[in-house]
């Protein structure tokens, strides 16, 4: 049940900062009246936040939560709202609330992960994107989340070990890509890094331009151009 997708976007070379970009997925349409029913809160939630009002997002996605306090789906949808905002302490509980309810709510488990990302807390961070692989295993993304936290924590064979996961499962990953050029310049491996850098740009990384100037910057000095 994943309403959201999460991706972090390097845009660092030894510090790789991470944003949430939170998709929504569903139907559009017109806003729905919900009354009391908390799947139709959740959806009128879902038609706000597709149009850009957050607020309103919020307001209904917190209704659905308080017209039925076991559905994870709603507590969830809420968490990315706050961390959208950036209300990171908010966004946080709203994930723990889920992983109460159900603790094989492997989004919950990255996202909450991103969330202590964002705040500094590497160690917790890498324990939830480890406890969101343990339920799916093979999701490149989480691999690749876990990678960029071991970049921070300078355990770069570690990071290097999650990138090439991460692309074992997902070729077409273009993080995982920048992320593999950035620890493999660092790591004086000049043409993996190179390699690395130019598949990013091929994959056209035009959710971060900003990265894709950084890839090109580094492509420059690691060329010697």
């Amino acid at each position: 049940m994943k309403a959201f997708s999460m991706k972090v976007f390097v845009v660092g070379l030894v510090i790789l900062s991470a944003t949430l970009a939170l998709i929504g997925c569903g139907g559009g349409g017109d806003t729905p009246t919900p009354g009391e029913d908390p799947l139709a809160h959740l959806e009128a939630g879902r038609t706000y936040l597709q149009a850009g009002d957050l607020d309103q997002a919020i307001a209904e996605f917190e209704a659905a939560a308080q017209a039925d306090p076991t559905l994870p789906e709603a507590r969830f949808r809420l968490g990315n709202a706050y961390a959208e905002r950036d209300q990171l302490d908010k966004a946080a509980e709203e994930f723990r609330a889920v992983l109460g309810l159900d603790a094989n709510h492997a989004d919950a488990h990255s996202n909450l992960g991103v969330v202590y990302y964002q705040k500094g807390q590497l160690s917790e961070a890498v324990s939830e994107f480890q406890a969101a692989l343990d339920i799916k295993p093979e999701d490149a993304e989480a691999h690749y989340l876990l990678g960029a936290a071991y970049v921070q924590m300078g355990r770069l064979d570690g990071a290097v070990k999650e990138f090439q996961t991460a692309l074992e499962h997902d070729s077409d990953l273009p993080e995982a890509h920048f992320g593999l050029g950035a620890v493999h310049k660092i790591l004086g491996n000049t043409e993996e890094a190179i390699e690395a850098f130019e598949r990013f740009l091929e994959l056209g990384p035009a959710q971060d331009p900003q990265a894709q100037i950084e890839a090109e910057r580094q492509l420059r000095e690691l060329k010697g151009q």
